[in-house]
């Protein structure tokens, strides 16, 4: 839509200047939200800029499986794979957060639970360079929301507006994380009529597991609507779709584990000394 901005002499890459902003946004909020809970500002500093090194090699997961799995074989993988994806990205960032905080020893659900929030910003504010690039886009459509748009070819049509859509979704999944937490944290304090509750924080990691929920359904859905999703290759479902469901998998397995970790210290913290 408007890859280029034209400034006198200058050319601005729009894409590459809507990520910029996103990171610099999300990444001053995210520090500012960690700084507020007592973590100290240089392994915060540090810790971030690790964590999306990890979250750029990991994006590029796919790519690598598909070359490795090619060189090994000597034919192309059976199922099409995204080359560069948010999915890896996570994946990347995540194990990258983990061994952040092991080097620093603080807690990875907590650190992540502070974070967290910040990301699906970033990804709203980054939707808006998917926008002018035309990358990410939908498949045409007669629908009420359907918009005049390009694709990453410049052919224009009427087409779901998934880079809005996807956008906006991201912002209520803030909104929703946001609230969460402020229900988390109210829950710990005893909503303020008591002390704090002892042991281990309730819930902890709650916001975390939430957004990686919520995330993977997301994109799920989002990817019936796009022009640039992959081929199908078990019934309806592509790998992005396969990886969003065996990341839900993952996920509501870990947060039966928490559940049922938590129910045991809280059984141990009630017997009596």
């Amino acid at each position: 839509m408007l890859p280029y901005l034209e400034i006198g002499p200058w050319r601005i890459d729009m894409y590459s200047t809507a990520y910029a902003l996103a990171a610099i946004i999300a990444g001053g909020w995210f520090f500012y939200r960690v700084r507020q809970h007592r973590f100290q500002a240089s392994p915060a500093a540090r810790g971030l800029l690790w964590v999306v090194l990890g979250g750029v090699v990991g994006a590029n997961l796919g790519g690598a499986l598909a070359l490795g799995y090619e060189l090994l074989a000597g034919a192309p993988l059976p199922m099409a794979v995204k080359g560069n994806s948010f999915l890896g990205a996570l994946v990347g960032g995540g194990l990258t957060a983990a061994l952040v905080c092991r080097h620093y020893r603080i807690s990875f659900w907590r650190a992540c639970d502070r974070g967290i929030p910040a990301l699906p910003l970033g990804q709203a504010l980054g939707r808006l360079g998917c926008l002018t690039r035309g990358c990410c886009y939908g498949r045409p459509t007669d629908s009420f929301l359907g918009l005049y748009l390009p694709d990453n070819q410049g052919h224009w049509a009427v087409r779901y507006p998934t880079q809005l859509l996807d956008g906006a979704a991201s912002l209520v999944v803030m909104a929703l994380l946001l609230i969460v937490e402020k229900s988390l944290s109210r829950r710990r304090a005893g909503d303020g009529d008591g002390p704090s509750l002892p042991g281990p924080a309730p819930g902890e990691g709650g916001v975390t597991l939430l957004y990686i929920g919520l995330y993977l359904v997301q994109r799920f859905g989002f990817e019936f609507l796009r022009g640039d999703a992959l081929p199908a290759c078990l019934g309806p479902l592509n790998s992005t779709q396969l990886t969003c469901l065996a990341g839900l998998a993952a996920a509501a397995g870990v947060a039966a584990w928490k559940a049922r970790r938590a129910g045991v210290e809280a059984a141990a913290a009630d017997l009596p000394g």
